[in-house]
Protein backbone atom coordinates (compact mmCIF):
# COMPACT_ATOMS: atom_id res chain seq x y z
CA UNK A 1 0.00 0.00 0.00
CA UNK A 2 3.30 2.70 0.80
CA UNK A 3 4.24 1.76 -2.55
CA UNK A 4 0.89 2.67 -4.34
CA UNK A 5 0.43 5.78 -2.46
CA UNK A 6 4.09 6.96 -3.49
CA UNK A 7 3.51 6.29 -7.17
CA UNK A 8 -0.48 8.53 -6.84
CA UNK A 9 1.53 11.07 -4.84
CA UNK A 10 4.33 11.33 -7.07
CA UNK A 11 1.85 11.44 -9.94
CA UNK A 12 0.77 14.77 -8.87
CA UNK A 13 3.69 16.96 -8.10
CA UNK A 14 5.39 15.06 -4.70
CA UNK A 15 2.39 16.07 -2.56
CA UNK A 16 -1.20 15.86 -1.75
CA UNK A 17 -3.86 16.32 0.37
CA UNK A 18 -4.75 13.35 2.67
CA UNK A 19 -8.76 13.56 1.40
CA UNK A 20 -8.10 13.57 -2.23
CA UNK A 21 -5.11 10.36 -1.47
CA UNK A 22 -8.01 8.42 -0.27
CA UNK A 23 -10.63 9.69 -2.74
CA UNK A 24 -8.81 7.99 -5.21
CA UNK A 25 -7.46 4.89 -3.38
CA UNK A 26 -11.06 4.09 -2.05
CA UNK A 27 -9.71 3.45 1.58
CA UNK A 28 -8.35 4.86 4.28
CA UNK A 29 -4.67 5.72 4.19
CA UNK A 30 -4.23 6.99 7.71
CA UNK A 31 -2.42 4.21 9.15
CA UNK A 32 -0.05 4.06 6.15
CA UNK A 33 1.34 7.93 5.87
CA UNK A 34 2.29 7.57 9.78
CA UNK A 35 5.51 5.89 7.96
CA UNK A 36 7.72 9.07 8.53
CA UNK A 37 10.58 7.01 6.55
CA UNK A 38 8.53 7.48 3.49
CA UNK A 39 5.81 10.47 3.95
CA UNK A 40 6.17 13.63 5.79
CA UNK A 41 3.06 15.12 6.87
CA UNK A 42 2.15 19.09 6.69
CA UNK A 43 -0.52 21.21 7.37
CA UNK A 44 -0.84 23.92 4.43
CA UNK A 45 -3.72 26.24 4.48
CA UNK A 46 -5.62 24.46 7.10
CA UNK A 47 -5.17 20.73 5.20
CA UNK A 48 -3.38 18.14 6.11
CA UNK A 49 -1.06 17.53 3.21
CA UNK A 50 1.25 14.08 2.79
CA UNK A 51 4.71 14.45 1.16
CA UNK A 52 6.70 11.79 -0.46
CA UNK A 53 9.82 10.71 0.90
CA UNK A 54 12.79 8.66 0.31
CA UNK A 55 16.27 8.02 1.29
CA UNK A 56 17.35 7.14 -2.39
CA UNK A 57 19.96 8.82 -4.04
CA UNK A 58 21.51 9.20 -7.30
CA UNK A 59 25.61 8.36 -7.07
CA UNK A 60 27.58 11.08 -7.32
CA UNK A 61 30.84 9.37 -7.76
CA UNK A 62 32.68 8.69 -11.51
CA UNK A 63 34.24 6.07 -10.40
CA UNK A 64 32.20 4.18 -7.86
CA UNK A 65 32.94 0.54 -7.17
CA UNK A 66 29.47 -0.36 -6.05
CA UNK A 67 26.93 1.83 -3.02
CA UNK A 68 22.92 1.67 -2.10
CA UNK A 69 22.18 5.22 -4.58
CA UNK A 70 20.93 4.56 -7.95
CA UNK A 71 23.43 4.53 -11.04
CA UNK A 72 21.59 6.83 -13.30
CA UNK A 73 22.29 9.57 -15.73
CA UNK A 74 20.52 12.68 -14.20
CA UNK A 75 20.03 14.42 -17.48
CA UNK A 76 18.15 11.42 -18.86
CA UNK A 77 16.26 11.18 -15.87
CA UNK A 78 15.31 14.88 -16.19
CA UNK A 79 13.87 13.91 -19.40
CA UNK A 80 16.34 13.65 -22.53
CA UNK A 81 20.41 13.13 -22.17
CA UNK A 82 21.92 15.00 -25.13
CA UNK A 83 25.02 12.72 -24.68
CA UNK A 84 23.01 9.55 -26.35
CA UNK A 85 23.87 10.95 -29.84
CA UNK A 86 27.27 11.60 -29.57
CA UNK A 87 30.08 8.53 -31.06
CA UNK A 88 30.84 7.33 -27.92
CA UNK A 89 27.55 7.35 -26.22
CA UNK A 90 26.40 8.78 -22.41
CA UNK A 91 29.27 7.02 -19.55
CA UNK A 92 25.96 6.78 -17.28
CA UNK A 93 23.34 4.09 -16.94
CA UNK A 94 19.84 4.57 -18.64
CA UNK A 95 18.79 1.42 -17.50
CA UNK A 96 16.21 1.59 -14.24
CA UNK A 97 15.11 -1.82 -14.45
CA UNK A 98 18.12 -3.70 -14.53
CA UNK A 99 20.91 -4.62 -12.06
CA UNK A 100 21.80 -2.75 -8.74
CA UNK A 101 19.16 -0.10 -9.80
CA UNK A 102 16.30 -2.48 -9.87
CA UNK A 103 17.50 -4.11 -7.16
CA UNK A 104 17.51 -0.37 -4.47
CA UNK A 105 14.21 0.72 -6.10
CA UNK A 106 12.60 -2.82 -5.04
CA UNK A 107 14.39 -3.07 -1.49
CA UNK A 108 12.86 0.75 -0.98
CA UNK A 109 9.36 0.01 -2.46
CA UNK A 110 9.34 2.85 -5.58
CA UNK A 111 9.74 -0.05 -8.64
CA UNK A 112 6.49 0.89 -9.11
CA UNK A 113 7.41 4.33 -10.59
CA UNK A 114 8.15 5.25 -13.92
CA UNK A 115 10.73 7.83 -14.94
CA UNK A 116 8.82 10.84 -14.45
CA UNK A 117 7.27 9.97 -10.56
CA UNK A 118 11.05 8.59 -9.80
CA UNK A 119 12.14 12.21 -11.17
CA UNK A 120 9.67 14.17 -9.19
CA UNK A 121 10.59 12.02 -5.85
CA UNK A 122 14.36 12.64 -6.32
CA UNK A 123 14.19 16.28 -7.13
CA UNK A 124 12.65 17.17 -3.87
CA UNK A 125 14.47 14.97 -1.52
CA UNK A 126 18.08 14.69 -3.34
CA UNK A 127 19.68 18.31 -2.64
CA UNK A 128 22.48 17.76 -5.16
CA UNK A 129 19.65 17.97 -8.28
CA UNK A 130 18.95 21.39 -7.77
CA UNK A 131 20.87 24.55 -6.61
CA UNK A 132 19.73 25.48 -3.03
CA UNK A 133 17.82 28.75 -2.91
CA UNK A 134 20.01 32.02 -2.04
CA UNK A 135 19.14 33.05 1.96
CA UNK A 136 21.76 36.38 1.49
CA UNK A 137 19.25 37.34 -1.55
CA UNK A 138 16.29 37.11 0.49
CA UNK A 139 18.22 39.19 3.17
CA UNK A 140 18.22 43.08 2.71
CA UNK A 141 17.23 45.23 -0.04
CA UNK A 142 18.35 45.79 -2.91
CA UNK A 143 18.73 43.64 -6.44
CA UNK A 144 21.21 41.63 -4.46
CA UNK A 145 20.39 41.46 -0.67
CA UNK A 146 23.48 40.65 1.26
CA UNK A 147 24.35 38.36 -1.79
CA UNK A 148 28.26 39.19 -1.81
CA UNK A 149 27.96 37.02 -5.10
CA UNK A 150 25.79 38.62 -6.86
CA UNK A 151 25.70 37.54 -10.65
CA UNK A 152 28.62 34.72 -10.07
CA UNK A 153 25.99 33.15 -7.06
CA UNK A 154 25.50 29.25 -8.03
CA UNK A 155 22.23 29.64 -5.95
CA UNK A 156 18.84 30.81 -6.61
CA UNK A 157 17.81 33.83 -6.77
CA UNK A 158 14.38 33.70 -5.57
CA UNK A 159 11.98 35.05 -3.38
CA UNK A 160 11.90 32.41 -0.54
CA UNK A 161 7.57 33.48 0.36
CA UNK A 162 6.85 33.35 -2.99
CA UNK A 163 8.40 29.29 -2.91
CA UNK A 164 5.70 29.17 0.12
CA UNK A 165 3.00 31.14 -1.00
CA UNK A 166 2.03 34.13 -3.15
CA UNK A 167 3.81 37.19 -2.81
CA UNK A 168 4.29 40.57 -3.66
CA UNK A 169 7.82 41.76 -2.66
CA UNK A 170 10.63 43.06 -5.07
CA UNK A 171 12.58 39.91 -5.05
CA UNK A 172 12.46 37.50 -8.30
CA UNK A 173 9.08 35.42 -8.25
CA UNK A 174 9.84 33.65 -11.66
CA UNK A 175 11.92 30.58 -12.64
CA UNK A 176 12.87 32.15 -16.02
CA UNK A 177 14.23 35.36 -15.02
CA UNK A 178 17.62 35.83 -15.86
CA UNK A 179 19.72 34.61 -12.89
CA UNK A 180 17.43 31.87 -11.48
CA UNK A 181 17.28 30.54 -15.09
CA UNK A 182 20.93 30.28 -15.65
CA UNK A 183 21.23 28.41 -12.05
CA UNK A 184 19.12 25.78 -13.24
CA UNK A 185 20.23 25.24 -16.65
CA UNK A 186 23.86 25.12 -14.90
CA UNK A 187 22.37 21.76 -13.07
CA UNK A 188 20.87 20.54 -16.29
CA UNK A 189 17.45 20.90 -15.40
CA UNK A 190 15.09 21.32 -19.10
CA UNK A 191 13.59 24.20 -19.98
CA UNK A 192 10.33 21.44 -19.30
CA UNK A 193 10.20 20.97 -15.70
CA UNK A 194 11.25 24.75 -14.48
CA UNK A 195 7.43 25.60 -14.59
CA UNK A 196 6.83 22.40 -12.13
CA UNK A 197 9.89 23.82 -9.52
CA UNK A 198 7.22 26.49 -7.28
CA UNK A 199 6.39 22.75 -5.74
CA UNK A 200 9.28 20.84 -5.91
CA UNK A 201 11.10 23.83 -3.67
CA UNK A 202 8.07 23.71 -1.60
CA UNK A 203 8.13 20.19 -0.83
CA UNK A 204 11.53 19.93 0.13
CA UNK A 205 11.45 22.62 2.25
CA UNK A 206 9.06 20.67 4.58
CA UNK A 207 11.12 17.10 4.34
CA UNK A 208 14.13 19.56 5.22
CA UNK A 209 12.11 20.89 8.07
CA UNK A 210 11.31 17.78 9.11
CA UNK A 211 14.55 16.13 8.91
CA UNK A 212 15.64 19.89 11.39
CA UNK A 213 13.31 18.58 13.84
CA UNK A 214 14.00 14.73 13.76
CA UNK A 215 17.51 15.98 14.15
CA UNK A 216 17.03 18.41 17.16
CA UNK A 217 14.64 15.97 18.94
CA UNK A 218 17.77 13.39 18.45
CA UNK A 219 20.41 15.95 20.17
CA UNK A 220 18.13 16.78 22.89
CA UNK A 221 17.78 13.25 23.56
CA UNK A 222 21.41 12.37 23.21
CA UNK A 223 22.30 15.28 25.47
CA UNK A 224 19.86 13.82 28.25
CA UNK A 225 21.08 10.55 27.85
CA UNK A 226 24.99 12.23 28.40
CA UNK A 227 23.66 14.05 31.63
CA UNK A 228 21.68 10.82 32.83
CA UNK A 229 24.68 8.55 32.71
CA UNK A 230 27.07 11.52 34.76
CA UNK A 231 24.42 12.14 36.84
CA UNK A 232 24.71 8.13 37.78
CA UNK A 233 28.35 7.97 37.63
CA UNK A 234 28.68 10.76 40.14
CA UNK A 235 26.02 8.96 42.26
CA UNK A 236 26.94 6.89 45.84
CA UNK A 237 26.26 3.42 45.64
CA UNK A 238 24.10 2.69 49.09
CA UNK A 239 26.35 -0.02 49.73
CA UNK A 240 29.33 2.57 50.03
CA UNK A 241 26.82 5.32 52.39
CA UNK A 242 25.69 1.75 54.47
CA UNK A 243 29.16 0.53 55.41
CA UNK A 244 30.30 4.38 55.43
CA UNK A 245 27.54 4.51 58.18
CA UNK A 246 28.84 1.52 59.92
CA UNK A 247 32.35 2.10 60.26
CA UNK A 248 31.23 6.03 61.79
CA UNK A 249 29.04 3.91 64.35
CA UNK A 250 31.65 1.46 65.16
CA UNK A 251 34.01 4.11 66.04
CA UNK A 252 31.78 6.28 68.47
Amino acid sequence: MESTVTKLICANNGSMNVNDIEAMCGVSVRDVILNLDRFCLVVFNGEQRVVAKTVVRLCKSQDCHGCRNLHFCKRFLFGECPFVQRRGGCRFSHELTSGNNRIILKENGLEKLDKAELCTLLLQNDRFLLPPVCHDYNNDVGEYGKCEEREKCKRLHICETYLRDNCNCPRCHDFFEPHPFQSLQDRGVPVKLIGSLKSVYMNAEWLQKQDRAKQGKQAKAQVNAIAYTRNQSNRVPESSQCNGNTFGMLNK
